[in-house]
Protein backbone atom coordinates (compact mmCIF):
# COMPACT_ATOMS: atom_id res chain seq x y z
CA UNK A 1 0.00 0.00 0.00
CA UNK A 2 2.92 2.32 0.68
CA UNK A 3 3.93 2.15 -2.98
CA UNK A 4 0.40 2.90 -4.16
CA UNK A 5 0.01 5.99 -2.05
CA UNK A 6 3.56 7.04 -2.84
CA UNK A 7 2.49 7.52 -6.47
CA UNK A 8 1.05 11.06 -6.66
CA UNK A 9 -0.63 10.53 -10.04
CA UNK A 10 -2.41 7.40 -8.79
CA UNK A 11 -3.46 9.26 -5.66
CA UNK A 12 -4.91 12.01 -7.84
CA UNK A 13 -6.87 9.44 -9.82
CA UNK A 14 -8.33 8.03 -6.63
CA UNK A 15 -9.25 11.54 -5.44
CA UNK A 16 -10.95 12.23 -8.78
CA UNK A 17 -13.12 9.13 -8.44
CA UNK A 18 -14.05 10.05 -4.88
CA UNK A 19 -14.81 13.60 -6.02
CA UNK A 20 -17.09 12.36 -8.80
CA UNK A 21 -19.10 10.37 -6.28
CA UNK A 22 -19.34 13.35 -3.93
CA UNK A 23 -20.50 15.68 -6.73
CA UNK A 24 -23.09 13.19 -7.94
CA UNK A 25 -24.60 13.12 -4.46
CA UNK A 26 -24.31 16.85 -3.79
CA UNK A 27 -25.87 17.89 -7.09
CA UNK A 28 -28.26 14.92 -7.35
CA UNK A 29 -26.97 14.43 -10.91
CA UNK A 30 -28.22 17.93 -11.81
CA UNK A 31 -24.86 19.36 -12.72
CA UNK A 32 -24.30 22.77 -14.30
CA UNK A 33 -25.41 23.05 -17.93
CA UNK A 34 -25.35 25.63 -20.69
CA UNK A 35 -29.03 26.52 -20.35
CA UNK A 36 -29.33 27.20 -16.63
CA UNK A 37 -25.87 27.25 -15.05
CA UNK A 38 -23.32 28.82 -17.34
CA UNK A 39 -20.55 30.90 -15.79
CA UNK A 40 -21.69 34.05 -13.98
CA UNK A 41 -18.58 35.83 -15.12
CA UNK A 42 -17.58 36.66 -18.68
CA UNK A 43 -14.12 35.44 -19.61
CA UNK A 44 -11.53 36.52 -22.14
CA UNK A 45 -9.39 34.09 -24.05
CA UNK A 46 -6.34 33.16 -21.92
CA UNK A 47 -3.87 33.96 -24.70
CA UNK A 48 -3.20 36.41 -27.51
CA UNK A 49 -3.20 35.60 -31.20
CA UNK A 50 -5.16 32.95 -33.09
CA UNK A 51 -5.45 29.53 -31.46
CA UNK A 52 -7.67 26.54 -32.25
CA UNK A 53 -10.04 24.67 -29.95
CA UNK A 54 -8.79 21.09 -30.30
CA UNK A 55 -11.00 19.66 -27.60
CA UNK A 56 -14.05 20.91 -25.75
CA UNK A 57 -17.61 22.12 -26.02
CA UNK A 58 -20.78 22.46 -23.94
CA UNK A 59 -22.60 19.34 -25.16
CA UNK A 60 -21.81 15.68 -24.64
CA UNK A 61 -20.75 15.23 -28.28
CA UNK A 62 -18.09 17.91 -28.09
CA UNK A 63 -17.22 17.79 -24.38
CA UNK A 64 -13.61 17.57 -23.26
CA UNK A 65 -14.50 14.90 -20.67
CA UNK A 66 -18.24 14.60 -20.13
CA UNK A 67 -18.02 12.02 -17.33
CA UNK A 68 -15.29 13.90 -15.46
CA UNK A 69 -17.45 16.60 -13.95
CA UNK A 70 -14.73 19.12 -13.14
CA UNK A 71 -13.48 18.96 -16.74
CA UNK A 72 -16.84 18.51 -18.47
CA UNK A 73 -16.63 22.01 -19.96
CA UNK A 74 -12.85 22.25 -20.28
CA UNK A 75 -11.03 23.30 -23.43
CA UNK A 76 -7.71 22.30 -24.95
CA UNK A 77 -6.21 25.04 -27.10
CA UNK A 78 -3.37 24.70 -29.61
CA UNK A 79 -2.00 26.77 -32.47
CA UNK A 80 -2.53 25.16 -35.87
CA UNK A 81 -1.25 26.40 -39.20
CA UNK A 82 -3.48 26.51 -42.27
CA UNK A 83 -2.56 22.90 -43.07
CA UNK A 84 -3.86 21.76 -39.69
CA UNK A 85 -0.40 21.11 -38.23
CA UNK A 86 0.60 21.99 -34.67
CA UNK A 87 4.30 22.11 -35.56
CA UNK A 88 6.15 22.77 -38.84
CA UNK A 89 6.46 19.83 -41.22
CA UNK A 90 10.27 20.04 -41.14
CA UNK A 91 10.50 20.15 -37.31
CA UNK A 92 11.18 17.28 -34.92
CA UNK A 93 7.72 16.33 -33.57
CA UNK A 94 9.33 14.76 -30.49
CA UNK A 95 10.66 18.16 -29.39
CA UNK A 96 8.06 20.17 -27.37
CA UNK A 97 9.78 23.42 -28.33
CA UNK A 98 9.01 22.73 -32.00
CA UNK A 99 5.28 23.29 -31.49
CA UNK A 100 3.77 26.63 -32.40
CA UNK A 101 2.12 27.20 -29.02
CA UNK A 102 5.09 26.20 -26.87
CA UNK A 103 6.37 29.07 -24.75
CA UNK A 104 3.54 31.42 -25.70
CA UNK A 105 2.21 33.57 -22.86
CA UNK A 106 -0.81 32.32 -20.93
CA UNK A 107 -3.02 35.14 -19.65
CA UNK A 108 -5.46 35.56 -16.77
CA UNK A 109 -8.95 35.31 -18.33
CA UNK A 110 -10.50 37.71 -15.78
CA UNK A 111 -9.55 39.74 -12.72
CA UNK A 112 -9.02 37.68 -9.60
CA UNK A 113 -6.73 36.35 -6.88
CA UNK A 114 -4.41 33.40 -7.35
CA UNK A 115 -5.67 30.54 -5.18
CA UNK A 116 -2.96 28.03 -6.11
CA UNK A 117 0.03 27.70 -8.38
CA UNK A 118 2.24 24.69 -8.96
CA UNK A 119 5.73 24.45 -10.43
CA UNK A 120 8.38 21.80 -10.91
CA UNK A 121 6.82 19.46 -13.50
CA UNK A 122 8.81 18.67 -16.65
CA UNK A 123 7.27 18.27 -20.08
CA UNK A 124 5.73 14.89 -20.77
CA UNK A 125 7.05 12.78 -23.64
CA UNK A 126 5.20 13.67 -26.86
CA UNK A 127 2.67 10.91 -27.52
CA UNK A 128 3.79 10.09 -31.05
CA UNK A 129 2.74 6.47 -30.48
CA UNK A 130 -0.62 7.47 -29.00
CA UNK A 131 0.42 6.62 -25.44
CA UNK A 132 0.00 9.62 -23.15
CA UNK A 133 2.44 9.91 -20.27
CA UNK A 134 2.63 12.26 -17.31
CA UNK A 135 5.42 14.72 -16.82
CA UNK A 136 5.84 15.36 -13.10
CA UNK A 137 3.80 14.77 -9.97
CA UNK A 138 0.47 16.31 -11.03
CA UNK A 139 -1.78 15.50 -13.97
CA UNK A 140 -2.34 19.25 -14.39
CA UNK A 141 1.40 19.71 -14.65
CA UNK A 142 2.45 23.24 -13.78
CA UNK A 143 -0.76 25.19 -13.31
CA UNK A 144 -2.38 28.35 -12.00
CA UNK A 145 -5.79 28.44 -10.28
CA UNK A 146 -7.43 31.87 -10.05
CA UNK A 147 -10.43 32.79 -7.90
CA UNK A 148 -12.88 35.16 -9.58
CA UNK A 149 -16.10 36.81 -8.46
CA UNK A 150 -19.07 34.57 -7.71
CA UNK A 151 -17.05 31.64 -6.41
CA UNK A 152 -15.72 30.69 -9.84
CA UNK A 153 -12.15 29.47 -10.29
CA UNK A 154 -10.29 29.29 -13.58
CA UNK A 155 -7.66 26.60 -14.02
CA UNK A 156 -4.80 26.97 -16.53
CA UNK A 157 -2.79 23.78 -16.93
CA UNK A 158 0.26 22.14 -18.60
CA UNK A 159 2.40 25.26 -18.27
CA UNK A 160 6.07 25.30 -19.20
CA UNK A 161 8.50 24.48 -16.39
CA UNK A 162 9.95 27.59 -14.81
CA UNK A 163 7.38 29.88 -16.40
CA UNK A 164 4.77 30.23 -13.64
CA UNK A 165 4.90 33.92 -12.77
CA UNK A 166 2.38 34.17 -9.91
CA UNK A 167 1.89 32.68 -6.47
CA UNK A 168 -1.06 32.13 -4.15
CA UNK A 169 -2.42 35.43 -2.86
CA UNK A 170 -1.30 37.49 -5.87
CA UNK A 171 -3.93 39.71 -7.44
CA UNK A 172 -4.08 39.44 -11.20
CA UNK A 173 -5.81 41.51 -13.86
CA UNK A 174 -7.48 40.21 -16.99
CA UNK A 175 -4.83 39.84 -19.67
CA UNK A 176 -1.92 39.61 -17.23
CA UNK A 177 0.67 36.95 -18.08
CA UNK A 178 0.67 34.15 -15.49
CA UNK A 179 2.90 31.63 -17.27
CA UNK A 180 3.77 30.09 -20.61
CA UNK A 181 2.23 27.24 -22.57
CA UNK A 182 4.04 23.93 -22.16
CA UNK A 183 3.39 20.21 -22.07
CA UNK A 184 3.80 19.31 -18.40
CA UNK A 185 1.61 16.84 -16.55
CA UNK A 186 -0.77 14.50 -18.37
CA UNK A 187 -0.19 15.87 -21.86
CA UNK A 188 0.03 14.38 -25.34
CA UNK A 189 1.71 17.44 -26.86
CA UNK A 190 2.08 21.15 -26.00
CA UNK A 191 -1.31 22.76 -25.43
CA UNK A 192 -3.23 24.87 -22.93
CA UNK A 193 -5.96 23.24 -20.86
CA UNK A 194 -8.48 25.76 -19.51
CA UNK A 195 -11.63 25.30 -17.49
CA UNK A 196 -13.75 27.14 -14.91
CA UNK A 197 -14.95 25.29 -11.81
CA UNK A 198 -17.35 26.08 -8.96
CA UNK A 199 -14.94 25.89 -6.04
CA UNK A 200 -11.25 25.56 -5.31
CA UNK A 201 -11.02 21.76 -5.31
CA UNK A 202 -9.89 20.14 -8.53
CA UNK A 203 -11.51 16.93 -7.34
CA UNK A 204 -14.95 17.94 -6.08
CA UNK A 205 -15.83 21.19 -7.89
CA UNK A 206 -17.97 20.82 -11.02
CA UNK A 207 -17.01 22.66 -14.15
CA UNK A 208 -19.33 25.25 -15.68
CA UNK A 209 -19.89 26.22 -19.33
CA UNK A 210 -17.68 29.25 -19.95
CA UNK A 211 -19.27 32.40 -21.34
CA UNK A 212 -16.57 34.07 -23.44
CA UNK A 213 -16.64 37.70 -24.49
CA UNK A 214 -14.63 39.72 -27.00
CA UNK A 215 -13.90 36.70 -29.18
CA UNK A 216 -13.77 36.28 -32.94
CA UNK A 217 -14.17 32.71 -34.18
CA UNK A 218 -14.37 30.80 -37.43
CA UNK A 219 -13.86 27.16 -38.50
CA UNK A 220 -10.17 26.28 -38.47
CA UNK A 221 -8.73 25.51 -41.93
CA UNK A 222 -8.00 21.80 -42.50
CA UNK A 223 -9.05 21.01 -38.94
CA UNK A 224 -9.58 17.33 -39.82
CA UNK A 225 -5.81 16.98 -40.32
CA UNK A 226 -5.34 17.63 -36.60
CA UNK A 227 -8.49 15.90 -35.33
CA UNK A 228 -10.16 13.17 -37.41
CA UNK A 229 -13.30 13.16 -35.26
CA UNK A 230 -16.17 14.72 -37.20
CA UNK A 231 -17.39 18.03 -35.81
CA UNK A 232 -21.19 17.94 -35.30
CA UNK A 233 -22.97 20.09 -37.88
CA UNK A 234 -24.45 22.38 -35.21
CA UNK A 235 -21.41 22.44 -32.91
CA UNK A 236 -20.64 26.10 -33.61
CA UNK A 237 -24.20 27.40 -33.45
CA UNK A 238 -23.81 28.24 -29.76
CA UNK A 239 -21.08 30.78 -30.42
CA UNK A 240 -21.26 33.36 -29.00
CA UNK A 241 -20.77 32.93 -26.07
CA UNK A 242 -19.73 29.25 -26.09
CA UNK A 243 -16.83 27.70 -28.00
CA UNK A 244 -16.51 24.21 -29.46
CA UNK A 245 -13.75 22.16 -31.02
CA UNK A 246 -12.86 23.03 -34.56
CA UNK A 247 -12.97 26.80 -34.07
CA UNK A 248 -10.03 29.10 -34.62
CA UNK A 249 -10.39 31.88 -32.06
CA UNK A 250 -8.75 35.19 -31.25
CA UNK A 251 -9.50 38.27 -29.20
CA UNK A 252 -11.69 40.76 -31.00
CA UNK A 253 -11.31 43.71 -28.64
CA UNK A 254 -13.94 45.51 -26.64
CA UNK A 255 -15.79 46.71 -29.74
CA UNK A 256 -16.73 43.20 -30.86
CA UNK A 257 -20.31 42.47 -29.84
CA UNK A 258 -22.23 39.26 -30.47
CA UNK A 259 -23.48 40.31 -33.90
CA UNK A 260 -19.99 41.13 -35.14
CA UNK A 261 -18.59 37.88 -33.76
CA UNK A 262 -21.39 35.82 -35.31
CA UNK A 263 -20.86 37.52 -38.68
CA UNK A 264 -17.15 36.69 -38.53
CA UNK A 265 -18.02 33.04 -37.86
CA UNK A 266 -20.27 32.89 -40.93
CA UNK A 267 -17.62 34.28 -43.26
Amino acid sequence: MGRVFGNPVLVQSIKQVAGLMAMAVRYDNKLPDKDTSASRGLYALPFSGAWTVLNGGVDEETSHSWDVYTQRYAYDFVILDDEGRSCPSDADPADPAAYYCYGREVLAPADGVVAESHEGCPDARIALDGKIGCGGDDIRGNYVLIEHAGGEFSCLCHLKAGSVAVRAGDRVARGQAVGQCGSSGNSSEPHLHFHVQLGASFYSSPGVPIRFEGVRARPAPNYAAADPRPVPADAHDLFPPFLARGLRVEAAGEACDGAVAAAFLRN
